[in-house]
């Protein structure tokens, strides 16, 4: 349909955008149906959904009724952000005054400063007065805004003129009480000639009391510690373990000589030989017993033999790298240790191809579930902790009697 040339020159839009609506809301337009016969020609409401159902005649029709600030309308309604817009509807130029000139940065920079500095600045409800706090103090304990001063504290700060004359300061000064000169001393940070609370009261506001002291000579009173009762020695029998786990007894169960550094070496050999013979020990205690390689070899041999032993613990003797690696590898043997812990030996850094090794030990071991060790490769902690969960899991999955060929 040829537009005549009284009408407004064609939207600048595409006219598929007609067909479809990019928002969610309704718009109704008022426009004759193009299914209705000739002689029944009456309005009908049209709505986005039905926009597809329209012939392009009807389209034109109800473009060329609309007025020039209309179609502007209807044309700043689409989104700008689409992109099935064109970049020159996206932005278009909406400026109407003609340019002045030529852009010049300079001019431009100065005729802001001008302006600027011509403007009248924001009228502040409270003027600015040196020394006044404006607008509502915080305060740091109540976590809130107070107006008013809680019990305890001072109702007023306190206010000395140092513009006065030097004569009329020392007479006030003179003339103070000792509880505010403590407070003055605290607020300008003469903390050498107050006590702890004296000056944490003085920067809070809160006034002195009996408990602090209200004299540059006030006591208080010092912390007393809780006293804590030591740790009892350990009074394990030794000898009484070593003939009945000799004697392999059966409700001899845990054996635990940590912290006995004054036993011989000799006898923890003996005891480690007797432990040997025994089939019915589960865990074998030696923390802090200043034990080396020498007396720990025999640890092994209890570890391949022993099918009962659950916990071994070694923790803060002089084991080196080496003999921990083949402690951790002789458990491959009965798999039967649960709980093996070796930290805190005197050489801290076991070294990476140590790590490696006893790294790949716990991946083959299937019942291991805590280990003791601090490696320091990000590697070994990471596959450590997931062989842990997989042994875990086998054991959940044992209780729900269940398959753990996992």
């Amino acid at each position: 349909m040829e537009t005549p040339a009284s009408q407004p020159p064609p939207p600048m839009f595409p006219r598929s955008r007609i067909y479809h609506s990019y928002y969610s809301e309704e718009k109704t337009f008022s426009a004759p149906s193009a299914n209705t016969q000739q002689g029944n020609q009456l309005p009908s409401k049209v709505y986005n959904k039905g926009l597809k159902d329209l012939e392009d005649n009807d389209i034109e029709g109800l473009l060329s009724k609309l007025s020039i600030d209309e179609l502007e309308d209807l044309n700043n309604d689409f989104d700008p952000d689409n992109s099935m817009l064109p970049p020159s509807q996206r932005c278009r130029d909406q400026t109407d005054k003609e340019p002045t000139g030529p852009y010049k940065r300079d001019n431009l920079l100065k005729f802001l400063e001008e302006k600027a500095k011509t403007e009248k600045d924001w009228d502040d409800v409270c003027p600015y007065t040196p020394g006044v706090k404006r607008g509502k103090v915080y305060d740091s304990d109540s976590g809130r805004n107070s107006e008013e001063p809680e019990v305890g504290k001072m109702e007023m700060p306190i206010e000395i003129d140092l513009d006065d004359d030097e004569e009329e300061l020392e007479c006030a000064l003179v003339s103070a009480p000792e509880k505010d000169l403590v407070d003055l001393a605290g607020i300008l940070g003469m903390h050498n000639v107050l006590n702890q609370p004296q000056y944490y009261n003085a920067l809070k506001g809160k006034t002195q009391d009996e408990t602090t002291g209200t004299t540059f000579n006030g006591i208080i009173q010092s912390y007393v510690p809780r006293i804590v009762p030591d740790e009892p020695d350990n009074d394990t029998d030794v000898e009484s373990c070593i003939n009945r786990l000799r004697e392999d007894d059966t409700d001899l169960k845990e054996v635990n000589i940590n912290n006995m550094k004054r036993l011989s070496k000799e006898r923890i050999r003996t005891l480690i030989e007797a432990a040997c013979n025994s089939k019915h020990i589960e865990k074998f205690s030696l923390a802090n017993t200043a034990i080396s390689d020498s007396e720990a070899r025999g640890l092994i041999e209890l570890i391949e033999t022993s099918p009962s032993l659950r916990v071994l613990n070694v923790e803060s003797n002089f084991l080196t790298p080496e003999l921990l690696a083949k402690l951790l590898r002789s458990t491959l043997v009965t798999q039967s240790i649960v709980e093996f812990k070796a930290d805190n030996q005197r050489q801290s850094v076991l070294g990476n191809q140590i790590e490696m090794d006893m790294m790949m030990a716990i991946e083959e071991n299937e019942s291991l579930l805590r280990v003791g060790i601090s490696f320091a490769s990000m590697e070994a902690r990471h596959r450590v902790s997931e062989a842990l969960e997989r042994n875990y899991e086998r054991v959940r999955l044992r209780r729900l009697g269940k398959d753990t060929n996992v």
